[in-house]
C-alpha cells in the first residue's frame, strides 16, 4: 500500500533501514551523491537534469531521515503548487 502524501519519503526510509548493511549504506549513499551532483551539471549541460538529481535525492533519502523528511515538504509543496496550478 502506498503512504499518503508528505510520508512517501519518510516510509521509504523506514523500509529501507529494516534489512541494513554498511555496504549498502555506503553504496546508495554514494551512487545518490553522484547522481545528484551529475543531476546538477545536467540542469545546464543537456540531459535530464532534473530526473537524475530527484532519483539521487530518493537513494539518499532512503538512508537519510533528514533528507527524507526534506523530500517529503517538497513533494507536499509540489502537490499544492501542482493543484493551485490546475486551477
Amino acid at each position: 500500500m502506498a503512504a499518503p502524501r508528505g510520508a512517501r519519503f519518510r516510509a521509504h526510509h523506514a523500509r529501507m533501514r529494516e534489512g541494513r548493511h554498511a555496504w549498502r549504506t555506503v553504496l546508495a549513499v554514494g551512487l545518490g551523491l553522484l547522481l545528484l551532483a551529475l543531476g546538477l551539471l545536467m540542469l545546464v549541460l543537456p540531459g535530464p537534469g532534473l530526473l537524475t538529481g530527484l532519483v539521487g535525492a530518493a537513494l539518499i533519502a532512503g538512508e537519510s531521515a533528514f533528507a527524507a523528511r526534506l523530500l517529503d515538504r517538497a513533494d507536499l509543496h509540489a502537490a499544492h503548487v501542482w493543484a493551485r496550478w490546475r486551477g
